[in-house]
């Protein structure tokens, strides 16, 4: 059977996870953690059936540039469901998220895309899990690692919270989108 578009993303994905884990951080690292659990889930992901659902701020995706992983989202644009962002109140207008869980099991791996109008704000939040962002397109200024004040990103960079640590992204004028991984 033929790889999917979605499937190809998530592959590149975790490729790329794995490629800027080795120039962040000497090994083992919590990048390694994840990339691994990242590279284990989709050996072993299935297809779930749901319906495509859809909100204002993806009008913002054809805005995502035209790198190899961009191009790869708008590849799998049709096999991904857009949800309002349960952190927000804006129905999606500026804010959403596509979960991939919602789509492909990858047991008690979460994985999904976040996507951010330009200048808008993804909350401070903290979650149990720890878990990496792959910026994809976009920049803007994050919060992560446990640190109070929030920093550019260096291209190339991934982000690492650790459980429990406060995390937020603050989008600069163009969209921004990321693809992020929770896992144990």
């Amino acid at each position: 059977m033929a790889e999917s578009p979605l499937d190809r993303l998530l592959e590149l994905s975790c490729t790329e996870i794995e490629r800027r884990a080795a120039l962040a951080a000497p090994s083992p690292s919590p990048f390694d953690s994840g990339a691994s659990a990242f590279r284990s889930a989709l050996g072993s992901a299935s297809t779930v059936p749901v319906p495509k659902r859809t909100v204002p701020v993806t009008q913002h995706l054809a805005g995502i540039g035209d790198s190899v992983l961009a191009l790869a989202v708008h590849e799998a644009a049709p096999e991904l469901s857009w949800v309002a962002s349960p952190r927000t109140t804006d129905g999606g207008r500026d804010v959403a998220l596509a979960p991939i869980n919602d789509i492909r099991d990858l047991g008690s791996l979460t994985c999904g895309l976040m996507l951010l109008a330009p200048n808008a704000v993804y909350p401070e939040h903290s979650h149990p899990p720890q878990e990496i962002y792959l910026p994809i397109a976009g920049g803007g200024s994050w919060r992560y690692g446990g640190q109070a004040n929030f920093r550019m990103l260096a291209d190339d960079a991934l982000v690492y919270n650790n459980p429990g640590d406060i995390h937020s992204v603050v989008a600069d004028d163009e969209p921004l989108l990321a693809l992020y991984i929770l896992w144990p």
